[in-house]
Protein backbone atom coordinates (compact mmCIF):
# COMPACT_ATOMS: atom_id res chain seq x y z
CA UNK A 1 0.00 0.00 0.00
CA UNK A 2 0.87 3.63 -0.60
CA UNK A 3 3.28 3.05 -3.43
CA UNK A 4 1.74 5.66 -5.28
CA UNK A 5 2.49 7.88 -2.98
CA UNK A 6 6.04 6.75 -2.37
CA UNK A 7 9.19 7.27 -3.70
CA UNK A 8 12.52 5.33 -4.18
CA UNK A 9 14.92 5.55 -1.00
CA UNK A 10 18.12 7.71 -1.46
CA UNK A 11 21.04 6.29 -1.91
CA UNK A 12 23.10 4.57 0.29
CA UNK A 13 26.21 6.76 1.92
CA UNK A 14 28.74 3.76 1.24
CA UNK A 15 27.65 2.20 -1.57
CA UNK A 16 28.65 -2.04 -1.43
CA UNK A 17 29.57 -4.82 -3.71
CA UNK A 18 26.07 -6.47 -3.67
CA UNK A 19 24.96 -2.97 -4.76
CA UNK A 20 26.49 -3.66 -8.27
CA UNK A 21 26.33 -6.51 -10.95
CA UNK A 22 29.92 -7.39 -12.22
CA UNK A 23 28.88 -7.82 -15.88
CA UNK A 24 32.22 -8.85 -17.11
CA UNK A 25 36.74 -8.29 -17.25
CA UNK A 26 37.85 -6.22 -19.47
CA UNK A 27 41.64 -5.81 -18.45
CA UNK A 28 44.04 -5.89 -15.53
CA UNK A 29 47.53 -5.88 -13.74
CA UNK A 30 49.71 -6.47 -11.33
CA UNK A 31 47.76 -4.83 -9.14
CA UNK A 32 43.98 -5.81 -9.74
CA UNK A 33 41.53 -6.11 -12.53
CA UNK A 34 38.98 -3.58 -14.51
CA UNK A 35 35.89 -4.60 -15.11
CA UNK A 36 32.13 -3.72 -16.31
CA UNK A 37 29.80 -3.55 -13.79
CA UNK A 38 26.24 -1.89 -13.51
CA UNK A 39 24.65 -0.42 -10.72
CA UNK A 40 21.79 -2.36 -9.55
CA UNK A 41 19.59 0.84 -8.38
CA UNK A 42 19.96 3.06 -11.04
CA UNK A 43 21.00 0.18 -13.80
CA UNK A 44 24.23 3.11 -15.07
CA UNK A 45 26.85 0.83 -16.30
CA UNK A 46 30.75 1.46 -14.62
CA UNK A 47 33.95 0.80 -15.04
CA UNK A 48 34.98 -1.15 -12.02
CA UNK A 49 38.59 -0.96 -10.88
CA UNK A 50 39.68 -3.66 -8.26
CA UNK A 51 42.41 -3.10 -6.45
CA UNK A 52 44.29 -6.19 -4.01
CA UNK A 53 45.74 -4.83 -1.31
CA UNK A 54 48.53 -7.26 -0.02
CA UNK A 55 49.77 -6.69 -3.11
CA UNK A 56 49.81 -2.91 -3.23
CA UNK A 57 51.57 -3.32 0.25
CA UNK A 58 54.00 -6.51 -1.09
CA UNK A 59 54.72 -3.52 -3.47
CA UNK A 60 55.22 -0.90 -1.37
CA UNK A 61 52.52 1.51 -3.04
CA UNK A 62 49.67 2.11 -0.83
CA UNK A 63 50.89 5.46 -0.72
CA UNK A 64 50.30 6.01 -4.29
CA UNK A 65 46.59 4.46 -4.55
CA UNK A 66 45.36 6.71 -1.82
CA UNK A 67 47.07 9.82 -3.17
CA UNK A 68 45.17 9.02 -6.49
CA UNK A 69 41.89 8.00 -4.91
CA UNK A 70 42.12 11.41 -2.80
CA UNK A 71 43.06 13.20 -6.06
CA UNK A 72 40.05 12.11 -7.96
CA UNK A 73 37.60 12.76 -5.74
CA UNK A 74 38.09 16.61 -5.87
CA UNK A 75 38.13 16.51 -9.75
CA UNK A 76 34.97 16.63 -12.16
CA UNK A 77 34.99 17.34 -16.06
CA UNK A 78 33.00 16.16 -18.71
CA UNK A 79 36.30 15.00 -20.23
CA UNK A 80 37.47 13.21 -17.93
CA UNK A 81 37.02 9.80 -16.62
CA UNK A 82 35.52 11.03 -13.39
CA UNK A 83 35.54 9.03 -9.77
CA UNK A 84 31.58 7.91 -8.38
CA UNK A 85 32.51 5.77 -5.99
CA UNK A 86 35.53 3.78 -3.49
CA UNK A 87 34.84 1.31 -0.83
CA UNK A 88 36.63 -1.58 0.53
CA UNK A 89 34.79 -5.31 0.10
CA UNK A 90 36.45 -8.31 2.02
CA UNK A 91 35.57 -11.61 -0.23
CA UNK A 92 33.78 -10.57 -3.51
CA UNK A 93 36.51 -13.28 -5.60
CA UNK A 94 36.86 -15.78 -2.88
CA UNK A 95 33.11 -15.60 -2.49
CA UNK A 96 32.31 -16.63 -5.82
CA UNK A 97 34.88 -19.51 -5.51
CA UNK A 98 33.36 -21.11 -2.47
CA UNK A 99 30.15 -20.95 -4.09
CA UNK A 100 30.98 -22.67 -7.13
CA UNK A 101 32.78 -25.50 -5.06
CA UNK A 102 29.96 -25.57 -2.93
CA UNK A 103 27.67 -26.28 -6.00
CA UNK A 104 30.86 -28.90 -6.48
CA UNK A 105 30.11 -31.04 -3.25
CA UNK A 106 26.76 -30.76 -3.28
CA UNK A 107 26.70 -32.41 -6.74
CA UNK A 108 29.03 -34.89 -5.06
CA UNK A 109 27.39 -35.57 -2.20
CA UNK A 110 24.22 -36.28 -3.99
CA UNK A 111 26.39 -39.00 -5.82
CA UNK A 112 27.14 -40.07 -2.19
CA UNK A 113 31.20 -39.38 -2.79
CA UNK A 114 33.00 -37.81 -0.26
CA UNK A 115 36.10 -36.13 -1.32
CA UNK A 116 38.30 -36.00 1.34
CA UNK A 117 40.99 -33.48 -0.06
CA UNK A 118 39.29 -29.81 -0.62
CA UNK A 119 42.27 -27.32 -0.31
CA UNK A 120 43.60 -24.17 -2.47
CA UNK A 121 45.93 -26.77 -4.26
CA UNK A 122 42.87 -28.59 -4.95
CA UNK A 123 40.90 -25.78 -6.55
CA UNK A 124 42.11 -24.46 -10.07
CA UNK A 125 40.65 -21.50 -12.65
CA UNK A 126 39.87 -21.90 -15.99
CA UNK A 127 40.66 -19.92 -18.63
CA UNK A 128 37.67 -17.53 -17.82
CA UNK A 129 38.35 -17.30 -14.22
CA UNK A 130 35.41 -20.25 -12.97
CA UNK A 131 36.72 -22.13 -9.66
CA UNK A 132 36.86 -26.18 -10.61
CA UNK A 133 37.96 -28.97 -7.88
CA UNK A 134 40.29 -31.00 -8.69
CA UNK A 135 42.18 -34.48 -7.86
CA UNK A 136 40.10 -37.34 -6.67
CA UNK A 137 42.67 -39.42 -5.77
CA UNK A 138 41.72 -39.48 -2.02
CA UNK A 139 37.72 -39.33 -2.62
CA UNK A 140 35.44 -42.37 -1.71
CA UNK A 141 32.17 -43.04 -2.42
CA UNK A 142 29.61 -44.05 0.26
CA UNK A 143 27.18 -47.06 0.68
CA UNK A 144 23.59 -46.20 1.98
CA UNK A 145 23.76 -45.66 6.04
CA UNK A 146 27.54 -46.24 5.80
CA UNK A 147 30.59 -43.72 7.04
CA UNK A 148 34.07 -43.54 5.95
CA UNK A 149 36.78 -44.71 8.48
CA UNK A 150 40.04 -43.46 6.90
CA UNK A 151 42.39 -41.36 8.11
CA UNK A 152 42.86 -39.39 4.68
CA UNK A 153 43.11 -35.73 3.44
CA UNK A 154 45.51 -32.98 4.52
CA UNK A 155 45.50 -32.43 8.10
CA UNK A 156 45.61 -28.64 7.91
CA UNK A 157 42.48 -29.19 6.25
CA UNK A 158 41.08 -31.89 8.00
CA UNK A 159 37.64 -31.93 10.01
CA UNK A 160 37.61 -32.66 13.86
CA UNK A 161 35.62 -35.79 13.01
CA UNK A 162 38.35 -37.31 10.77
CA UNK A 163 40.89 -37.08 13.72
CA UNK A 164 38.60 -38.07 16.08
CA UNK A 165 38.23 -40.98 14.02
CA UNK A 166 41.63 -41.86 14.00
CA UNK A 167 41.89 -41.70 18.05
CA UNK A 168 39.20 -44.07 17.67
CA UNK A 169 36.42 -41.24 19.82
CA UNK A 170 34.39 -42.02 16.47
CA UNK A 171 32.95 -44.81 14.55
CA UNK A 172 33.40 -42.82 11.21
CA UNK A 173 32.49 -39.63 9.26
CA UNK A 174 30.83 -38.45 6.79
CA UNK A 175 30.35 -36.07 3.48
CA UNK A 176 30.13 -32.88 5.98
CA UNK A 177 33.99 -33.04 6.45
CA UNK A 178 33.86 -31.36 2.99
CA UNK A 179 31.94 -28.72 4.29
CA UNK A 180 34.40 -27.70 7.10
CA UNK A 181 37.37 -28.43 4.74
CA UNK A 182 36.07 -25.39 2.30
CA UNK A 183 35.61 -23.14 5.22
CA UNK A 184 39.11 -24.03 5.97
CA UNK A 185 40.10 -22.38 2.13
CA UNK A 186 37.45 -19.55 2.50
CA UNK A 187 39.73 -17.98 5.63
CA UNK A 188 42.71 -18.64 4.28
CA UNK A 189 41.38 -16.91 0.78
CA UNK A 190 40.63 -14.41 2.91
CA UNK A 191 43.29 -13.97 5.83
CA UNK A 192 45.77 -15.56 3.48
CA UNK A 193 46.52 -18.11 6.05
CA UNK A 194 44.30 -20.77 7.67
CA UNK A 195 42.93 -20.39 11.25
CA UNK A 196 44.83 -22.81 13.03
CA UNK A 197 48.36 -22.97 13.15
CA UNK A 198 50.21 -25.90 15.05
CA UNK A 199 53.56 -27.55 14.26
CA UNK A 200 54.17 -30.31 11.69
CA UNK A 201 54.92 -32.90 14.21
CA UNK A 202 51.83 -32.18 16.20
CA UNK A 203 49.36 -34.87 17.23
CA UNK A 204 45.55 -35.33 16.47
CA UNK A 205 44.93 -35.12 20.20
CA UNK A 206 46.54 -31.39 20.42
CA UNK A 207 45.22 -30.60 16.49
CA UNK A 208 41.55 -30.99 18.43
CA UNK A 209 42.61 -29.39 21.90
CA UNK A 210 43.38 -26.32 19.18
CA UNK A 211 40.23 -26.50 16.88
CA UNK A 212 37.97 -26.91 20.33
CA UNK A 213 39.55 -24.13 22.57
CA UNK A 214 41.26 -21.28 20.02
CA UNK A 215 39.06 -18.36 18.93
CA UNK A 216 39.89 -17.80 15.80
CA UNK A 217 40.95 -14.00 14.81
CA UNK A 218 39.01 -12.57 12.21
CA UNK A 219 39.45 -8.64 11.69
CA UNK A 220 36.94 -6.34 13.67
CA UNK A 221 36.20 -4.24 9.99
CA UNK A 222 34.83 -7.47 8.51
CA UNK A 223 31.02 -7.51 8.26
CA UNK A 224 29.02 -9.44 10.96
CA UNK A 225 27.34 -11.45 8.16
CA UNK A 226 30.62 -12.51 6.87
CA UNK A 227 31.75 -13.12 10.38
CA UNK A 228 28.84 -15.10 11.13
CA UNK A 229 29.28 -17.34 8.05
CA UNK A 230 32.92 -17.97 8.68
CA UNK A 231 32.49 -18.95 12.16
CA UNK A 232 29.44 -21.03 11.22
CA UNK A 233 31.39 -22.77 8.36
CA UNK A 234 34.35 -24.03 11.00
CA UNK A 235 32.24 -24.65 14.28
CA UNK A 236 33.86 -27.63 16.10
CA UNK A 237 30.53 -29.41 16.79
CA UNK A 238 29.14 -30.62 12.97
CA UNK A 239 25.72 -30.42 14.30
CA UNK A 240 25.78 -26.58 14.71
CA UNK A 241 28.40 -26.66 11.73
CA UNK A 242 27.11 -25.33 7.98
CA UNK A 243 26.90 -28.80 6.35
CA UNK A 244 25.26 -28.78 3.63
CA UNK A 245 24.25 -26.53 0.56
CA UNK A 246 21.30 -25.51 1.57
CA UNK A 247 22.32 -24.40 5.02
CA UNK A 248 25.26 -23.08 2.65
CA UNK A 249 23.18 -20.68 0.20
CA UNK A 250 20.62 -19.63 2.77
CA UNK A 251 23.03 -18.29 5.23
CA UNK A 252 22.51 -14.42 4.93
CA UNK A 253 25.87 -13.40 3.52
CA UNK A 254 25.30 -15.83 0.69
CA UNK A 255 21.48 -15.64 -0.11
CA UNK A 256 21.56 -12.69 -2.50
CA UNK A 257 23.50 -14.69 -4.68
CA UNK A 258 21.73 -16.26 -7.34
CA UNK A 259 22.09 -19.62 -7.55
CA UNK A 260 21.44 -20.34 -11.00
CA UNK A 261 23.38 -17.69 -12.56
CA UNK A 262 26.73 -18.82 -10.74
CA UNK A 263 25.80 -22.61 -12.48
CA UNK A 264 25.04 -20.84 -15.30
CA UNK A 265 28.20 -19.45 -15.70
CA UNK A 266 26.53 -15.79 -15.75
CA UNK A 267 28.55 -14.63 -12.54
CA UNK A 268 31.70 -13.22 -13.97
CA UNK A 269 34.89 -13.67 -11.99
CA UNK A 270 36.95 -10.44 -11.10
CA UNK A 271 40.20 -12.47 -12.04
CA UNK A 272 40.83 -13.66 -14.99
CA UNK A 273 43.88 -15.71 -15.45
CA UNK A 274 46.52 -14.80 -18.17
CA UNK A 275 47.22 -17.39 -20.71
CA UNK A 276 50.10 -16.03 -21.91
CA UNK A 277 52.16 -16.70 -18.73
CA UNK A 278 52.40 -20.02 -16.64
CA UNK A 279 50.02 -19.37 -13.33
CA UNK A 280 51.97 -20.99 -10.82
CA UNK A 281 54.69 -20.42 -8.73
CA UNK A 282 58.32 -21.98 -10.32
CA UNK A 283 59.41 -22.54 -6.82
CA UNK A 284 57.50 -25.25 -6.05
CA UNK A 285 58.62 -27.06 -9.23
CA UNK A 286 62.66 -26.17 -9.34
CA UNK A 287 64.80 -24.13 -7.38
CA UNK A 288 65.04 -20.82 -7.23
CA UNK A 289 68.80 -20.43 -8.24
CA UNK A 290 67.52 -21.06 -11.80
CA UNK A 291 64.59 -18.60 -11.99
CA UNK A 292 65.25 -16.06 -15.08
CA UNK A 293 65.83 -13.07 -13.92
CA UNK A 294 62.45 -11.52 -13.82
CA UNK A 295 61.02 -14.52 -12.16
CA UNK A 296 63.42 -14.15 -9.29
CA UNK A 297 62.64 -10.18 -9.02
CA UNK A 298 59.57 -11.10 -8.31
CA UNK A 299 60.13 -13.44 -5.75
CA UNK A 300 62.65 -11.17 -3.95
CA UNK A 301 59.71 -8.68 -3.57
CA UNK A 302 57.43 -11.38 -2.22
CA UNK A 303 59.98 -11.82 0.27
CA UNK A 304 61.11 -7.99 1.43
CA UNK A 305 58.18 -7.90 3.95
CA UNK A 306 57.29 -10.55 6.47
CA UNK A 307 53.87 -12.11 6.94
CA UNK A 308 52.99 -10.15 10.03
CA UNK A 309 54.59 -7.29 8.15
CA UNK A 310 52.05 -7.33 5.47
CA UNK A 311 48.90 -8.33 7.83
CA UNK A 312 49.91 -4.67 9.82
CA UNK A 313 50.17 -2.39 6.91
CA UNK A 314 46.87 -4.48 5.28
CA UNK A 315 45.26 -2.69 8.37
CA UNK A 316 46.88 0.29 8.30
CA UNK A 317 45.55 0.76 4.57
CA UNK A 318 42.58 0.11 5.50
CA UNK A 319 42.32 2.07 8.17
CA UNK A 320 43.19 5.23 5.91
CA UNK A 321 40.98 4.17 2.64
CA UNK A 322 37.89 6.49 2.79
CA UNK A 323 34.53 6.03 0.87
CA UNK A 324 33.44 8.33 -1.13
CA UNK A 325 30.10 8.61 -3.06
CA UNK A 326 29.85 11.22 -5.70
CA UNK A 327 25.71 10.92 -5.84
CA UNK A 328 25.82 13.34 -2.68
CA UNK A 329 27.00 16.05 -4.51
CA UNK A 330 25.51 15.86 -7.76
CA UNK A 331 21.71 14.82 -8.60
CA UNK A 332 20.63 11.90 -10.08
CA UNK A 333 19.68 13.13 -13.50
CA UNK A 334 22.51 14.81 -13.53
CA UNK A 335 24.00 13.36 -17.54
CA UNK A 336 27.24 11.56 -16.83
CA UNK A 337 28.64 9.76 -20.26
CA UNK A 338 32.03 8.80 -17.97
CA UNK A 339 32.38 7.00 -14.64
CA UNK A 340 34.44 5.03 -12.50
CA UNK A 341 34.81 2.86 -9.51
CA UNK A 342 37.20 1.80 -7.22
CA UNK A 343 37.28 -1.78 -5.56
CA UNK A 344 39.72 -2.29 -2.45
CA UNK A 345 39.86 -6.19 -1.59
CA UNK A 346 41.29 -8.11 1.20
Amino acid sequence: MGGRCSRRAPSPTHPKLSDFLIIRSIGGGTFGKVCIAQYRRTKKYFTFKYINKRRCVQHMITDNVLYELNLLAHLSHPFIINLWFTFQNWSYSSKLYVYEIALALDYLHKEMIIHRDVKPENILLDDEGHAHLTDFNLATRLAPNTYATSISGTRPYMAPEILLCSLGYLAGYDHRVDWYSLGICFYEMLMGRRPFEYAVHSSSQQILCLMSKSLMALPSQWPSDLISFISCMLRYEVGSRIASFKAFSQHRYMERINMNDVFARKTAPVFIPRSSIANCDPTYEVGIGILDSSSTNRQRCRMVISKEEIEQKVNEFTQAFVSYNREHQYRMNQKVTNVMAFLIEM
